[in-house]
């Protein structure tokens, strides 16, 4: 591969869809008995009477996975690397991402998966799935409709178990509704439009509606169980609530780690942990033998036998395990090293790169703290001017050749150029190494100077910030970040932190400033993290955001008319029907966020590699890197096989 290439920078849709060679289809009609094929490990189970025969416990009509370049075998463990702690995204992007309809691996598109098919009504109002008839969870049981219809009323709507609905509260905050047709078809409901709802489902957050199996849960709940809270009591539990949430994990969103501290809750994944999250180290993943995806050839995937992770304190060591040869495919927390790899491939001759085309929006986003406790900085922070004297102090090009090797250009928190929705004004301006100016417009803002060079609050306390991050890249960003800014006299510490400690700090709004990658740079639509107060990942305002997502909260704070504006277009978005008109409003919230510039950027985030080991086969030259793109997840896994 060549270390540049100019599709890279054409529109990348384009470019994926070049790129990919492979998608998941249905199988036109079902396939008769005795064809399918079955990893020996499970033959043996079957021969000993463990395990019915693989054509019994593959649904009438299977998911069939093209590979990427050649039919492959069974057997073998990928090895990989996760971070002690908070890293449960490693496992949804590898084994978690089973939902009712998936992205295509070219992220052009929706295809069906648990779901055999799906229709919209003309408004968008209804939409209807037909299940895969004879989907069998990992302990055997069918799943039907009656799961989903047990996630819905049961824990969904269930006010005990949910506190709120995250990304299923849409349709201006209404819930929909869920309405079982047959054992194999379910409708969900809308009161009013809701066009971008096969988005949502297609993102991670989507396989909520999957993740249930009744048969299981039931006995641990009280609708179920009258027993229950004496169950749970017995068990050391305050009441079933408590034990529900022990066997379960947390509902209302899978980017929890609790949901992945029972190994025995059955799945629709094509790996199954035999071990607890956070307590067992190596965490291993063996195939389910009821996973409902085959090969051409009728051999029931996955190929591989197992997945290893190797627990470890940080991305540091990570990379380390990988230079020692125990990684065997991987991109998360391998960027220092995959370009090492792609620069000095003589160095290590057992293993190649592929190209992570990156969607974030900038390397960076600093994200000011709008929202902040102390009414003073609150006040500063808030004000345009001071954003735009701080975007000034940074030398960029500097930043960039020191922290980042050189590799990326100056770019403000916007759409990425490849993307449609590519504003320029969001994208550059304010962009200029200009200190004079940014010291001009403080003093403008009566921000004097003290006599230790550190400029004063209008209380007269020393202008004093926390820039916090969560990685030893970007760590290196907003240490020079923070010396520009100490420059132009604010008095800056910048900490890179444990990933839940950051969070946690957020969460209580006990934070200055923050720095992170830029998610949305090509989802846009889907992740306006950046553009207005959309989620708690918008960190300069997350007080507006708890007000978007609901307005009753008692941490909520009621936006200024701007933002207001932006959310009111987003919900108008949501439940728009036509594409055309929601382009136009995406557009609209985007130049209310280049007139605001309400988050500062440093730079355009370059082409990126993940690792492979030259034994592992049928990974893509190129992916999409993503988390409403959960890599490597929709490239299909389980047609990746060791040779």
């Amino acid at each position: 591969m060549q270390k540049c290439t100019k599709r890279l920078w054409g529109h990348v849709f384009a470019i994926l869809l070049i790129s990919f060679f492979f998608a998941a289809t249905p199988i036109g009609s079902p396939v008769e008995a005795g064809v399918y094929r079955q990893a020996p490990m499970l033959a043996e189970k079957t021969k000993a009477g463990e395990l019915p025969d693989v054509d019994a416990r593959l649904p009438v009509t299977p998911v069939l996975v093209q590979p990427v370049k050649s039919i492959g075998h069974y057997g073998g463990t990928w090895r990989m690397a996760m971070r002690r702690g908070r890293d449960h995204a490693l496992l949804i992007r590898t084994i978690g991402y089973e939902n009712l309809i998936r992205w295509n691996p070219e992220w052009t598109g929706i295809v069906p998966n648990i779901a055999q098919s799906y229709t919209v009504n003309d408004n968008a109002t209804v939409y209807t799935f037909k299940l895969r008839e004879g989907i069998r969870w990992s302990d055997g049981a069918p799943f039907t409709a009656d799961d989903i219809l047990f996630w819905y009323n049961d824990v969904l709507l269930n006010k005990d178990l949910t506190e709120g609905l995250d990304a299923w509260r849409i349709s201006n905050g209404k819930k929909f509704e869920v309405e079982k047709l047959g054992k194999y078809e379910v409708a969900f409901r809308f009161d009013e439009p809701q066009g971008m709802f096969l988005e949502y489902l297609a993102a991670p957050e989507g396989a909520e509606a999957t993740s249930y199996p009744a048969h299981y849960l039931k006995p641990y709940h009280i609708d179920y169980n009258p027993d229950a809270n004496s169950k749970a009591r017995a068990a050391g539990f305050k009441d079933w609530t408590q034990q529900f949430y022990d066997v379960f994990g947390k509902p209302g969103t899978i980017d929890d780690k609790s949901r992945w501290l029972n190994p025995d809750l059955p799945v629709l994944n094509a790996w199954l942990l035999k071990g607890t999250y956070t307590v067992d180290e190596p965490l291993e993943a063996v195939r389910n033998p009821y996973y409902w995806k085959v090969d051409p050839a009728g051999q029931q995937l996955p190929y591989i036998d197992r997945i290893s992770y190797e627990v470890v304190e940080s991305k540091a060591d990570a990379r380390q395990v990988a230079r020692e040869g125990r990684v065997d495919m991987q991109v998360r927390h391998m960027n220092v090293f995959a370009e090492e790899v792609f620069d000095n491939p003589q160095d290590w001759p057992d293993l190649t790169t592929f190209e992570a085309i990156d969607t974030d929006n900038n390397t960076a986003a600093l994200s000011l703290n709008l929202n902040h406790r102390d009414p003073v900085l609150r006040n500063i922070f808030q004000n345009k001017k001071f954003r735009i004297a701080l975007s000034h102090a940074l030398d960029r090009k500097a930043i960039i050749a020191k922290a980042l090797d050189g590799k990326g250009k100056p770019f403000q928190v916007g759409p990425r150029p490849e993307s449609p929705y590519y504003n320029d004004q969001l994208a550059t301006q304010y962009l200029d190494y200009d200190p004079a100016k940014a010291k001009a417009i403080l003093d403008e803002m009566g921000l004097k100077v003290g006599p230790d060079g550190i400029r004063l609050r209008p209380d007269g306390k020393p202008l004093s910030v926390f820039l916090d991050t969560v990685g030893e890249k970007r760590f290196e960003i907003i240490k020079a970040v923070a010396g520009y800014w100490r420059s132009v006299g604010i008095d800056v510490t910048a900490r890179n932190l444990e990933r839940s400690a950051f969070y946690d700090m957020r969460a209580v709004n006990q934070h200055d400033v923050s720095a992170w990658g830029g998610d949305g740079g090509i989802a846009v639509m889907l992740a306006p993290i950046y553009y207005f107060p959309y989620t708690y990942e918008s960190l300069f305002a997350t007080r507006w955001a708890r007000w978007f997502q609901s307005p009753d909260d008692p941490a909520a704070e009621i936006p200024p008319t701007a933002v207001r504006r932006q959310m009111d277009l987003y919900h108008q978005l949501t439940e728009q029907g036509s594409a055309e008109k929601r382009k136009r409003m995406m557009r609209e919230i985007l130049q209310i966020a280049a007139d605001e510039f309400m988050v500062i950027g440093v730079s355009l985030p370059p082409v990126r590699h993940g690792i492979y080991r030259k034994t592992m086969h049928n990974i893509p030259a190129v992916m999409p890197a993503a988390w409403s793109y959960p890599t490597p997840a929709p490239t299909n896994p389980a047609q990746y096989f060791i040779r």
